[in-house]
């Protein structure tokens, strides 16, 4: 796996959907976005850079090459208004994909966000479903565990901008949990490289309903080097802000999709965020850094 430079990083955003209209007008699609917050959490004083490409995986079904895909440090995975359940065809080559990338480019480093999260799952002994119509919008507090508090170098719990109402209902075999919510239990996992995988890429091959034996084991190390991270997911989103998340929230409260209640719920827990508006979005991006070395 090569960079194109030693103090330049190469990341691979495979982008899973178009936001709204109404945020892209103001923030632009997920390439910008997501490039927004790699920026953002890179120290500057480190003088490191990094080159996103990014594939359209939903209209195109885009991807790299496969003589391309081990000169990228890293594939990140956007967010989604899909359901990574859902029977696409683009959906189906996204999760055979990602179980092609893990089992014959190993050395290759994978963030999952949100959709990504779920999509991770699908294509590695996990299952995604409907979470009984229970909405997290907003910023969240999300419970770390003690691998989660290695991970992101805090103490407790780690608040992050989300959006969804599918979730991952347990952890894969192979994975470590994260953190987790009284509303979702998987808020994030996190793999090391040499990780005993079970690869489902095949609707056929999938669990549904609950997981296999192996996945049931609790056993978890206390902490983990981020130089043996492979794999990285969280269910939340870092990369949106409390302007994204407002207009998002605004527009389906507007559809019907949410409650105004919701709505204004999510918007008393933004006024307590100050002038974090992404709230520990940019820490996330910061520990994807430094997965990377940098």
């Amino acid at each position: 796996m090569a960079s194109t430079s030693s103090k330049c990083k190469s990341i691979a955003l495979l982008v899973c959907d178009t936001p709204m209209p109404e945020v892209v007008a103001e923030h632009g699609e997920y390439p910008k976005i997501f490039h927004e917050l790699m920026y953002k959490s890179l120290p500057d004083e480190l003088g490191w850079d990094f080159k996103m490409d990014a594939y359209d995986v939903v209209h195109h079904m885009n991807y790299p090459s496969e003589d391309k895909i081990d000169r990228y440090d890293a594939f990140m995975y956007t967010g989604s208004a899909a359901s990574a359940y859902a029977d696409l065809d683009w959906i189906h080559r996204l999760i055979e994909f990602t179980a092609h990338l893990v089992k014959d480019h190993p050395k290759v480093r994978i963030f999952g966000i949100c959709f990504g999260h779920q999509i991770v799952s699908l294509a590695l002994g996990g299952t995604c479903v409907k979470n009984d119509g229970k909405w997290e919008i907003g910023p969240t507090n999300i419970r770390l565990t003690d691998i989660g508090k290695s991970v992101f170098e805090i103490d407790d719990k780690l608040t992050i901008q989300e959006m969804h109402q599918d979730h991952v209902p347990f952890v894969p075999q192979g994975f470590h949990l994260l953190a987790s919510t009284d509303v979702s239990m998987n808020q994030g996992m996190v793999s090391t490289f040499g990780s005993d995988y079970h690869y489902t890429p095949t609707v056929e091959s999938r669990y549904t309903s609950s997981p296999p034996s192996s996945s049931l084991d609790s056993s978890s190390p206390k902490s983990i080097s981020l130089s043996d991270i492979h794999i990285i997911t969280v269910q939340g989103h870092p990369e949106f802000t409390r302007p994204i998340i407002s207009t998002m929230t605004a527009k389906r409260a507007k559809q019907g999709i949410i409650t105004d209640a919701l709505k204004e719920d999510v918007d008393r827990r933004q006024d307590a965020l100050g002038g974090k508006l992404s709230g520990d979005g940019e820490l996330v991006g910061r520990v994807l850094w430094k997965i990377l070395g940098v």
